[in-house]
């Protein structure tokens, strides 16, 4: 004897196919709902280590600007003291050789008074 196939409904096929449909759904949501947190965390996990490497560039930024700041104010430092002790020096030599020559001093500041005083007043 063969079997026969037992006869559906189409009620009972319509039922079948929505169950089916329904079941596929509930794969399909709890598939997104996983892929959703696994993009979450890998999200979550590159902001925290950019985070992380902003703030060590950050930091190292601001010790080579304090580092620059520091190394020019020093040779700034230094130039200023050369220039101070350039003009010292100058000074003491000036009264020098006023002390020495004051006629040729009083001559010479005489002759460049004229001359500025002549530039000054063409125009």
């Amino acid at each position: 004897m063969s079997q026969k196939e037992p006869i559906h409904h189409p009620s009972e096929k319509l039922e079948s196919s929505q169950a089916h449909a329904k079941k596929a759904l509930e794969t399909t949501a709890a598939a997104a709902r996983e892929i959703a947190d696994s993009a979450r965390f890998v999200a979550q996990s590159a902001y925290h280590e950019s985070k992380s490497e902003l703030t060590a560039a950050a930091r190292d930024i601001k010790h080579a600007a304090c580092a620059t700041y520091s190394s020019l104010a020093d040779q700034t430092s230094e130039v200023t003291n050369k220039w101070c002790e350039r003009a010292t020096e100058l000074e003491l030599e000036l009264s020098e050789h006023v002390r020495e020559k004051p006629l040729k001093a009083l001559g010479v500041a005489f002759g460049l008074g004229l001359l500025l005083g002549i530039i000054l007043n063409r125009k």
